[in-house]
């Protein structure tokens, strides 16, 4: 079985906020004999024009994860490759200039936009795939923002056996996680 699928969405976000646990994919059957691998994930913003007070950076933070994460109040779990639910991450620097009409995000060509996600190879995903997401920038102003994903996913036949122990490594192993 080699068969890919893309599956797309919209986050919205004010600038210097996070997203927990947006839902990209869930796997709900009792067939254990399917998994889905990631084979590649993009970010780019929708909403490149907004009022934010200035010339200044802007930088979005995004993983995948197979688990949800709980609010500890920080960002900086978002990107934590020591997490096993975590299996891809991106981190993509903008610029905000600004403009007579109205502030502008430009990329500034480093990460190339869309931004793709550095993605742990092989890794199955067995029940769920969400998306953990949150922006800084250099101004108090919060402006709100649209920023578009892709996700593409290979579908792998697997054993039952091999099922379960992919269902057991994509969930927390501990009780804070």
């Amino acid at each position: 079985m080699s068969r890919t699928l893309s599956l797309r969405g919209v986050i919205e976000t004010a600038d210097k906020a996070q997203v927990l646990n947006h839902r990209v994919f869930t796997y709900e059957a009792n067939d254990l004999t399917r998994g889905w691998v990631v084979e590649a994930a993009y970010l780019w913003p929708k909403t490149t024009r907004a009022a934010s007070g200035g010339n200044g950076h802007l930088q979005a933070v995004a993983s995948l994860t197979t688990d949800t994460i709980l609010d500890t109040g920080g960002f900086p779990e978002m990107s934590d490759a020591s997490d096993n639910r975590q299996i891809g991450w991106c981190n993509s620097g903008y610029l905000i200039r600004d403009s007579a009409v109205t502030d502008f995000l430009s990329n500034g060509s480093n990460p190339p936009n869309p931004a793709p996600f550095l993605i742990d190879p092989e890794h199955v995903v067995a029940k769920g795939l969400f998306l953990q997401f949150y922006t800084t920038s250099d101004f108090s102003t919060a402006v709100s923002r649209d920023w578009n994903y892709m996700v593409v996913l290979r579908a792998k036949k697997l054993d039952p056996k091999e099922t379960i122990l992919h269902l057991i490594k994509n969930v927390a192993q501990d009780i804070t996680n």
